[in-house]
């Protein structure tokens, strides 16, 4: 049994898991860069000083250590597949309303629900990741989807070079709104894992990750 799982194929299943995570990843970490290539436009335009610019930064990871705990809760009663969709859709319109921020307040409540989103983004992404692999591979995968962590700042330089001097900081955080597409792709392509449905209180035919398309 054990050397049919070591040289199993990686499923269609499996890839679209692994293919919605990264591209979670991704795009989570291309909003965060976002603030880091804008701060400086933002304190000139808004004449704020350097305490409250550091505000932004700080509140936004004070957003994802709420989302985290909220939404690892939420997973565990409402399902992964559900949960990852919201996180998704939450960190992306928070982050493509900063274009309609004309001033802090409307900044740091922006941010702070992106980290609300990004927060329990990447909590249940690992969770989905690890349910949907054996126990092998779970290290190796999770890596492999984290990389998109790295493209995602990589894209967020670019569209920062290409974006900010033409067009200004607000018209970035537009670009946010992006992963709202991942959403459809995640609840058209992903189920809930076999040990989260056997899990639930009413139980049914118990099933494995093998059979799983």
């Amino acid at each position: 049994m054990e050397s049919t799982l070591v040289h199993q194929r990686t499923t269609t299943y499996q890839k679209h898991v692994i293919a919605s995570t990264a591209s979670g990843f991704v795009l989570e970490n291309m909003d965060i860069m976002f603030l880091s290539f804008t701060l400086s436009s933002i304190i000139s335009e808004l004449h704020i000083s350097s305490a409250a610019a550091g505000w932004i930064g700080t509140i936004t990871n004070f957003g994802m250590l709420v989302g985290g705990v909220i939404f690892g809760i939420l997973a565990d009663r409402i399902g992964r597949i559900k949960t990852f969709s919201h996180t998704i859709f939450i960190f992306a319109l928070a982050t493509g309303a900063m274009y309609f921020a004309n001033n802090l307040v409307l900044i740091y409540i922006c941010r702070f629900l992106a980290g609300v989103g990004a927060g329990g983004e990447y909590g249940i992404g690992m969770a989905i990741i690890a349910e949907s692999f054996p126990r092998h591979q779970v290290g190796k995968i999770t890596s492999v989807a984290s990389i998109g962590g790295q493209v995602g700042a990589l894209v967020a330089a670019f569209l920062a070079a290409w974006i900010l001097p033409s067009f200004g900081w607000h018209t970035l955080f537009l670009f946010g709104i992006v992963p709202v597409i991942l959403t459809y792709f995640v609840r058209r392509h992903l189920k809930e894992s076999p040990s989260f449905l056997n899990a639930q209180p009413t139980k049914k035919p118990t099933i494995t990750a093998l059979e799983m398309p």
